[in-house]
């Protein structure tokens, strides 16, 4: 039940050093993802942009260091497009570190050498390279725009599979970008086995195309208690933005660019 209606969770633990001020939906997202982590089950928040996953999840990390457990949990890892690399203090990343500084922590035969680390952060790309990773069991693996692995057959999605963690949060505002099938890539990820193979799945789907009615009720029955996803345009959730404005505005093409621009559709 409790899955199912964040919004009835207690929301009075609101973490110790935490420099902001969270809004009631996201002291509700922090309380589901703190029991999702305690439950060692897999989270997709799915909020829409500009409603603070980030600050969410930094709350949930914080809440599980100053639990009764902090001292004793693994660090967590957070994987993130290299787009966004601005957005977090990175660590295992060649901006930041040198080619044989990175090779070096793989080397290093010792669990215990990110005791003292909260979060260990690098990118899809570095994923794939840096193979030590799957070696340690993180705390929670966070993905940052998670759609990354919506495709299950490529090298690093079946990379980032590889990681073992106690916990697995995806963020992403598309949990379904093209088809279905990018929802059981993700589950395949959060929790392995909830959606069943890739071909049970796609049987699965076949039969609910069949039904009469609400034709995939069942599905969203299934996965709705680990997707958290609220919307801008919910009053319910932010009451004191103004509406969304769109102005128009045009940009003139050179006489170069719109040469350019004729030649390519007198092209096609």
């Amino acid at each position: 039940t409790n899955l199912r209606s964040p919004d009835r969770l207690d929301t009075s633990q609101v973490p110790e050093g935490l420099q902001a001020t969270l809004r009631p939906y996201q002291k509700d997202g922090l309380a589901w993802l703190h029991l999702l982590a305690e439950l060692g089950l897999g989270a997709c928040l799915a909020d829409d942009m500009g409603l603070g996953k980030t600050i969410q999840v930094l709350a949930a990390l914080l809440c599980r260091r100053q639990g009764d457990r902090g001292d004793a949990l693994a660090p967590a890892l957070l994987i993130v497009p290299a787009s966004l690399l601005g957005n977090w203090m990175t660590i295992l990343h060649a901006s930041e570190m040198e080619p044989d500084d990175l090779d070096a922590l793989g080397e290093v035969d010792d669990p215990t050498r990110f005791r003292e680390v909260d979060v260990v952060m690098t990118t899809y790309g570095m994923v794939t390279r840096l193979e030590w990773l799957q070696t340690i069991t993180w705390d929670m693996l966070i993905l940052d725009e998670a759609q990354a692995i919506k495709n299950p057959g490529t090298r690093q999605s079946k990379t980032i599979k590889k990681l073992k963690a106690r916990s697995r949060v995806a963020l992403t505002g598309t949990p379904i970008e093209n088809r279905l099938g990018d929802l059981w890539s993700l589950f395949d990820f959060l929790n392995e086995g909830l959606l069943g193979s890739s071909a049970v799945f796609k049987t699965f789907l076949k039969g609910l195309r069949a039904r009469e009615h609400d034709h995939y009720a069942p599905l969203r029955r299934l996965v709705n208690p680990y997707i958290l996803r609220r919307l801008k345009t919910d009053r319910n959730i932010i009451s004191d933005l103004p509406d969304k404005t769109e102005t128009t505005r045009f940009c003139n093409l050179s006489r170069t660019q719109v040469r350019l621009y004729q030649k390519t559709v007198n092209a096609m």
